[in-house]
């Protein structure tokens, strides 16, 4: 296997997930089900919705997608993770999949069996897949080196800071003072949510400023040295999705020619999903082993015969869907101002959610990395721009 495989015996929980901490201990097993099982398939509900419709409903329903979609993908790929935490690529896999199959329609000849031809070259392609399937991939690999979901969260929204650091030294592009101070908090909150999060393994194993009811558990050196390298992953991921943003505008600009940046978008992202299924060969025998683990997993229920593990991955395929069409939807039917607020708050209520229904250690730090590293994002969404700096000098060559 490419990838080693430390399989952690599976804690017993009610739903397959976590037995300690959290919302759900304190809840009725019925009423927990109920509750998330009802998120589920509200987000799925739009999703078939927003499928078999092809235009934006009621102003109300992209907000109920990115809302309802997100934060319930975000409940079930924990619940998965839970479980068996090397799962990242098996759950990465499964999306792949599910979305591409979702996007062949759209990518066939109007009365044909035959494929649209490409606006971009293949080069692009190329160039755009790998760094796509790069970025997936390592972003939920990660979880097999005790990342949490709070702090893969908070990281994750932090890509504004490796985006300015490449845009300067290789993109031309230039920043402003207050660009500069909004990167320059997100920073600080990003090391604070680091060290917040070292905390579980430090001090003696015992947070002395955790959340009332945190469960606290022995973390060993190794353990430690294996959250270390999640977040070096985490850093990669950053880079690797940082160098995409950059390169997507490149490419926009360069074939918008071609076609609009939608159909563009359309295409990139259905060729990636095409290239990602190299990488589900090439992580078989990881993704297999998950798959297996999932298979076995006691029924949902005995009128249900459903492995439980498998039921939250597809469950998480249809919800995850859900969050991307209502971004789009939001996008297109709303301000930018709108969409930044939105996707702030519910970035910040999917921590909130994590930390509160799992019971994941939360610090003080992590607070205060939370309000840091999302108040940062949404100040540095309202900064004015500032020109390229090869658009300033050919200005000043006019």
């Amino acid at each position: 296997s490419i990838m080693s495989r430390e399989r952690a015996p599976a804690r017993k929980a009610a739903w397959g997930g976590r037995s300690r901490g959290g919302v759900a201990r304190h809840l009725p097993l019925g009423l927990t089900r109920c509750a998330v099982l009802c998120c589920g398939m509200v987000a799925s509900i739009a999703t078939g919705a927003s499928i078999m419709s092809g235009v934006a409903g009621t102003p109300m329903l992209p907000f109920a997608m990115v809302f309802g979609g997100c934060m319930s993908s975000i409940v079930f790929m924990e619940y998965v993770l839970k479980g068996d935490p090397n799962a990242g690529n098996f759950i990465n896999a499964t999306e792949f999949v599910f979305v591409l199959l979702q996007s062949i329609p759209g990518r066939l000849e109007p009365g044909s069996w035959s494929f649209r031809p490409l606006r971009a070259t293949w080069l692009s392609h190329a160039q755009h897949a790998f760094l796509w399937v790069s970025m997936s991939t390592l972003a939920n690999y990660v979880f097999a080196f005790n990342i949490s979901i709070p702090i893969h969260t908070m990281f994750r929204s932090c890509n504004i800071i490796a985006s300015v650091g490449l845009g300067f030294a290789f993109f031309h592009q230039r920043y402003n003072l207050s660009q500069v101070a909004c990167v320059v908090i997100i920073t600080v909150g990003i090391f604070l949510a680091s060290i917040g999060d070292a905390k579980k393994f430090l001090a003696g194993n015992v947070c002395t400023d955790c959340a009332p009811g945190t469960p606290q558990e022995p973390m060993s050196n190794a353990e430690f040295s294996k959250w270390t390298v999640g977040i070096g992953l985490l850093f990669c991921c950053q880079m690797f999705q940082a160098t995409l943003t950059h390169t997507q505008a490149h490419f926009y600009t360069k074939f918008k020619d071609n076609g609009t940046k939608d159909e563009l978008a359309d295409e990139y992202l259905f060729s990636a999903h095409v290239v990602s299924l190299l990488m589900i060969l090439a992580l078989w025998e990881d993704i297999s082993t998950s798959a297996s683990l999932a298979m076995a997993t006691p029924a949902l229920h005995p009128l249900l015969p459903i492995p439980r593990r498998l039921c939250w991955v597809v469950l998480n395929n249809f919800t995850q869907l859900a969050c991307i069409k209502g971004v789009f939807r939001l996008a297109a039917n709303y301000s930018p101002l709108t969409v930044n607020v939105t996707l702030s708050v519910r970035k910040f209520l999917s921590v909130a959610l994590s930390a509160a229904w799992f019971g994941n250690p939360w610090t003080n730090l992590h607070s205060a990395a939370t309000v840091l590293i999302f108040g940062g994002v949404f100040a540095y969404s309202n900064c004015p721009k500032v020109p390229p700096a090869i658009e300033q000098k050919d200005k000043k060559s006019d």
